[in-house]
C-alpha cells in the first residue's frame, strides 16, 4: 500500500467517534475473541458504542448509532427516519457489504435466512446495553459472512432494576411519535426479568419522484409544471410529480427471564417480538394542462415544447404495502463450570414473514392487477461453547455451532393489486430452499510473556443444501435439485505486542468466507422475457485479510490508533448472461480491498470530549467474467473517503453532542455509472452533522432537543434523505 504516509502529528488528530474514554482502560470486548478481552490488549481494533453514547444520540433504530464508525459507510445515514427496504440494513464495512459482514444480537446472526439481509428494526433500542464493531476476518470464530468485520449488538442483563417510560415528538421530516416502556429488576429469589414495548410512527416525507425522459418525437398535447432536471447518468428529463409520503409503523416487544442456579451460572430465555408496516399516502403530479386540470397520464405530451413524454398513473405507485414481521425465540445456559470451565450454550429460532404487493401491467395508482409476493423464512441457531485455562500460557475457546436456515417464497395473482387479500387462484411462482451449516471453532490464547500475546485459531464449516422452484404460465420452469454440500476452512493468526505500557501493536492474518444464501441457489425469477436464474452449484465466496496497527495511549486525556488492511475476495457472485433471454448467478468475480483509518479520541477538559476519524477505502475489481468491462472499478456502494467527528459536553445537568459525517460518493453497481448527483436516483456524496442537548430537570426526568441534518443539506441516496428536522423528547425513570 504505498499509498498510505502517515506522521505520527496525523494520528494525533484523527479519532474513531465513538471510541471508549481515553482513561479508563478498563472497558473491555467480548467479541473479538468470544471472551473478555481489555481493548488495549484485543487482537483487533474495536469501536465500542456504548449505551451512554446511545443516549447521546438520536437514535430511533440501532444502524441510527453506526453512523460515525470509522470504515463504515450506512446506505441511509438517517435510518431511522427512512421507510425504504425490506432490510433496512444496507451498509458497507471496510467495502464489504451487509451480506459479507456479521451482524449478530448477543453473538447470534441477525441475518435472515432468505437472502442475507439484516433488519436492524427488530432490536429494541432501549434494550441495548452497547454495541461493538470489529473489522477484519472473523470466519474463523463466526464462520459465514464475517469477511469485513463483526457487528455484535450486546442487550442489556436484568442485573439491576431499571424503569423507563420514553416520549419523542418529531417535526418536519421525522414527523411523528414515539413511545417506548422498558422495565428490568433482579430479585432475591435469583429471578430476572425485562420486558420492553416501542410503537414507532412516522407521517413520512416526499422522497421518491416520478421523472421522465423525453422521446425523438413531438409531443401532442402541451402542459406545464414539469421541473427541468437530468437522469444520474446527465440525461435530460422532467420531475413530473412524486409519489407522496410514505408514512410507517414499528411495534417491538421484548420479554426475557433469568434465573441464577448460583454465582458463576444462569438459565435464560426470551422472546423478541417485531412488526414493521408501510402505507403510501396520494401522489402529487404537478403537471397542468392547457385549462389548469392536473394531468396524471397522457401517451404523447410535451412539456414546455418538450419532445413526447407518456406517463401512465402506475408511474407515481411504490411497492405497497410492505408488511415484515419477525419473532425471535431463544433459551439457553451461561455460566462456569467446576469453577473453571466458562461455558455458554444457546438455541435461539427466529421467523420472517414479509410480504408486498406490486401493481401490474395496466394497473393505475389506486387499482388494478397485481401480485403479492410472500418470502417467509426461517433461521435456527445452535452454540455449545466453552472457554478454559489450558496452561498457564494458554486460554483455550473452543465450540460448535449449528444454523439451519429455510425459505419458502410464493407469488399469487391479484384482482387488486391495492388489496392483497383479493388473491385469485394458487400460487404462480415459488422457491424453496433450505441450508444447513454444521461447524467447529477453536482459538488458543497463547500468552508467550505479559507483553507478547498470539492468537491462535480456525474454524471449518461444512453445509448442505437443497431445494427447488417453479413457474406457471409465461416462462414456465419446475426444477428440483439435489442435496449438495460444500464446505471452508477458515484459519487465523493474530499478535499483540506492547512495547511499553502505553502503546499496542497489532498484526493478523486471516482467511474467510460467505456462503450463497437461498435466494441465491435457488430464487429463480422470470421478468421482461429473461430468466434471472439462481444457481444451485454456487461456491461460498472466499477471502483473505492482513492488517497490521496499534494505538497509542499518549496520555490519560489523549488516545490515537491506526489500522491498515488488504482484503482479497475470491468466487465473488454476480449474474452472468448466458444467452439473450437467461442471466445465471456465478462465482464469477474477484476484487481487492486496501485502507487505512485513523482515529483518536481527547479529552479537551473535565467536561468536553473530542472524537474524530479518517478512513481512506481503495477497493478495486479485479476480475469480473459476468461483466468484464467492471474491471478496474470500484466496488458498489463503498465510498474511497470518510471523515467525521463528534464534540460531546456534559456539565452539570446538561449535556450535548454536535456529530458530522463527510462520505465521498459512491456507485450503486460495479458498473460504476457515471452520476452527476444531486437528483432522484443518484448517489451523492454528503456532509450530514446532527446535533442533540440533554437537560437533567430533575433526579427522574430528562428532557432533549435534537436536529438532525443541522445544515439542510440535499442528499440523494437514490431516494431523498430527509431534510433538517427536530425531535423533542422526554424521558422519565423511576
Amino acid at each position: 500500500m504505498s499509498y498510505i504516509k502517515i506522521s505520527l502529528a496525523a494520528v494525533l488528530f484523527c479519532s474513531s467517534a465513538y471510541a471508549n474514554e481515553v482513561a479508563d482502560l478498563g472497558n473491555v470486548s467480548i467479541t473479538a475473541t468470544k471472551t473478555e478481552q481489555a481493548l488495549s490488549d484485543s487482537p483487533a481494533s474495536v469501536t465500542v458504542i456504548s449505551n451512554d453514547e446511545l443516549k447521546q444520540r438520536n437514535v430511533s433504530r440501532v444502524s441510527d448509532a453506526l453512523l460515525m464508525v470509522p470504515g463504515l459507510s450506512m446506505g441511509t445515514p438517517m435510518n431511522g427516519q427512512m421507510s425504504q427496504g425490506t432490510g433496512a440494513g444496507s451498509f458497507t464495512l471496510r467495502g464489504m457489504n451487509a451480506s459479507r459482514t456479521a451482524v449478530l444480537v448477543d453473538g447470534v446472526p441477525l441475518v435472515d435466512g432468505f437472502a442475507s439481509k439484516v433488519d436492524f428494526r427488530t432490536v429494541l433500542t432501549d434494550d441495548v446495553e452497547r454495541i461493538e464493531v470489529v473489522p477484519g476476518a472473523f470466519s474463523s470464530l463466526y464462520g459465514s459472512n464475517a469477511i469485513g468485520g463483526v457487528i455484535n449488538i450486546i442487550t442489556k442483563k436484568s442485573n439491576k432494576p431499571e424503569t423507563t417510560v420514553r416520549y419523542k415528538r418529531g417535526f418536519g421530516d421525522a414527523a411523528g411519535n414515539d413511545f417506548a416502556l422498558y422495565h428490568r429488576n433482579h430479585y432475591e429469589n435469583g429471578i430476572g426479568v425485562t420486558l420492553g414495548l416501542s410503537r414507532e410512527d412516522r407521517d413520512g416525507y416526499v422522497n421518491e419522484f416520478a421523472v421522465k425522459t423525453p422521446g425523438t418525437t413531438a409531443g401532442i398535447t402541451p402542459v406545464t409544471g414539469g421541473i427541468p432536471t437530468t437522469t444520474p447518468a446527465g440525461a435530460s428529463a422532467y420531475t413530473v410529480g412524486d409519489k407522496g409520503e410514505m408514512a410507517w409503523t414499528q411495534n417491538n416487544a421484548t420479554l426475557k427471564l433469568t434465573y441464577d442456579l448460583d454465582s458463576k451460572s444462569k438459565l435464560y430465555g426470551g422472546i423478541n417480538y417485531n412488526v414493521y408496516k408501510t402505507d403510501q399516502g396520494d401522489f402529487h403530479s404537478y403537471l397542468r394542462d392547457s385549462s389548469g386540470n392536473v394531468v396524471s397520464s397522457n401517451t404523447s405530451m410535451s412539456i414546455d415544447g418538450s419532445n413526447k413524454i407518456s406517463l401512465a398513473e402506475s408511474d407515481f405507485a411504490n411497492t405497497s404495502p410492505l408488511e415484515q414481521g419477525s419473532t425471535r425465540v431463544f433459551i439457553g445456559y451461561e455460566g462456569e463450570i467446576a469453577n473453571q470451565y466458562k461455558t455458554k450454550m444457546e438455541i435461539a429460532k427466529a421467523k420472517i414473514d414479509n410480504q408486498y404487493t406490486e401493481k401490474g401491467t395496466g394497473a393505475t395508482f389506486y387499482s388494478g392487477v397485481g401480485t403479492r409476493k410472500e418470502n417467509p423464512s426461517e433461521a435456527i441457531d445452535i452454540l455449545l461453547q466453552t472457554a478454559f485455562a489450558l496452561s498457564d500460557m494458554n486460554y483455550i475457546t473452543v465450540g460448535l455451532n449449528q444454523r439451519n436456515t429455510e425459505l419458502d417464497r410464493k407469488v399469487y395473482n391479484l384482482t387488486n393489486w391495492r388489496d392483497e387479500d383479493s388473491v385469485t387462484g394458487s400460487a404462480t411462482e415459488g422457491a424453496y430452499g433450505k441450508s444447513a451449516t454444521s461447524s467447529i471453532f477453536i482459538q488458543d490464547e497463547i500468552a508467550l510473556s505479559d507483553t507478547f500475546t498470539v492468537y491462535a485459531g480456525g474454524r471449518y464449516d461444512r453445509w448442505e443444501t437443497e431445494g427447488d422452484n417453479f413457474k406457471i404460465g409465461t416462462g414456465a420452469y419446475d426444477n428440483t435439485f439435489d442435496k449438495r454440500s460444500d464446505n471452508a476452512f477458515s484459519p487465523k493468526l493474530s499478535v499483540v505486542y506492547l512495547p511499553i505500557e502505553d502503546i499496542t501493536l497489532r498484526a493478523s492474518a486471516g482467511k474467510s468466507f460467505r456462503a450463497p444464501d437461498n435466494y441465491e441457489l435457488y430464487g429463480t425469477l422470470y421478468c421482461c422475457s429473461t430468466y434471472y436464474q439462481s444457481n444451485p452449484n454456487l461456491k461460498p465466496e472466499v477471502a483473505t485479510t492482513y492488517e497490521i496497527g496499534g494505538e497509542w495511549r499518549a496520555t490519560t486525556d489523549l488516545k490515537t490508533g491506526v489500522s491498515l488492511y488488504q482484503t482479497t475476495l475470491k468466487d465473488m457472485i454476480y449474474g452472468k448472461r448466458i444467452d439473450a433471454t437467461h442471466q445465471e448467478k456465478s462465482n464469477a468475480g474477484e476484487a481487492r480491498v486496501q485502507g487505512i483509518e485513523l482515529t483518536a479520541n481527547v479529552n479537551l477538559t473535565s467536561w468536553l470530549n473530542l472524537d474524530l476519524s479518517y478512513s481512506y477505502i481503495d477497493s478495486e475489481v479485479l476480475k469480473n467474467e459476468a461483466d468484464p468491462t467492471t474491471v478496474g472499478n470500484k466496488l458498489a456502494q463503498t465510498p474511497t473517503r470518510m471523515w467525521s467527528g463528534a464534540l460531546s459536553a456534559k456539565y452539570g445537568n446538561w449535556s450535548g453532542l454536535v456529530e458530522t459525517k463527510y462520505s465521498d460518493e459512491v456507485f450503486s453497481t460495479e458498473s460504476n455509472a457515471a452520476d452527476v448527483g444531486g437528483v432522484f436516483g443518484s448517489y451523492d456524496a454528503y456532509w450530514m452533522t446532527n446535533a442533540k442537548v440533554d437537560y437533567v430537570i430533575n433526579k427522574g426526568l430528562k428532557a432533549s432537543l435534537s436536529v438532525n441534518n443541522l445544515t439542510d443539506e440535499t442528499v440523494y441516496q437514490y431516494s431523498l434523505l430527509p431534510g433538517r428536522n427536530v425531535t423533542a423528547e422526554l424521558i422519565m425513570t423511576f
